[in-house]
């Protein structure tokens, strides 16, 4: 009788350690859940639409860089990243890539942010110039180098096709102002507060400047389709 009391008590313990097991299972699923749920809308939640593009609409992977012209960490990704990008994977029309503009560092990246806005709604086409003319002849990040004369010579030596004066008046009204608070907004949005940041096919890539893990992640997207 001792021995099957043990063993029944044994077989109690061993239950309700199951049941607690269970339920900790299942309070740790209801927090953690919610918070992969949350990361999969948010890579879901990107929008292309009425956002600058280079490369063939039909490309099947999409690149998304968040940047800001004023970022001296943004120029190095321009400088030795997108080359590599554009002749392997835009150039030949296996991805497209498109650019947001953040204003995270001040005046500078004010005024460059809502000059491209006003490029991009002048020529759509023409954007791609200017951030190449802009992080080409980037300043110091702590002085004031993106004035409004600045980005007017930029534009009239690099980029004839668009109305230099009308950018101008664009900055001096503040036109495009709220466009990049909303960019501003959606970036908060998504949950990272640092430039450069990339995603491919809506997934954030942890470290933008490993080509060769942005290799891996492209061809990863190619393979799927």
């Amino acid at each position: 009788m001792a021995n099957q009391h043990k063993k029944k008590s044994s077989a109690s313990t061993i239950t309700m350690i199951t049941i607690l097991v269970l339920f900790l299972a299942v309070g740790i699923y209801a927090i953690v859940a919610p918070l992969l749920s949350d990361k999969e809308d948010k890579a879901a939640a990107i929008t292309y639409t009425g956002m600058p593009r280079i490369g063939s609409a039909q490309a099947p992977v999409k690149i998304m860089e968040f940047g800001d012209f004023n970022c001296p960490v943004c120029k190095q990704f321009h400088d030795v990243i997108y080359p590599q990008l554009k002749k392997e994977y835009i150039d030949t029309g296996k991805a497209q890539m498109y650019f947001t503009s953040l204003e995270f560092l001040g005046p500078n990246s004010e005024i460059t942010s809502q000059a491209a806005e006003s490029v991009y709604r002048q020529n759509p086409d023409a954007f791609w110039k200017f951030y190449d003319a802009v992080y080409s002849n980037q300043g110091k990040e702590d002085q004031n180098w993106a004035t409004p004369d600045f980005i007017v010579s930029l534009i009239k030596q690099n980029i004839p096709e668009v109305n230099a004066e009308q950018v101008r008046k664009d900055l001096q009204n503040k036109t495009y102002a709220q466009q990049v608070r909303a960019h501003n907004q959606f970036a908060q949005k998504l949950g990272f507060n640092s430039v450069p940041t990339i995603f491919i096919n809506g997934k954030m890539v942890e470290n933008p400047f490993d080509y060769n893990d942005l290799k891996k992640l492209i061809n990863d997207e190619l393979n799927q389709k």
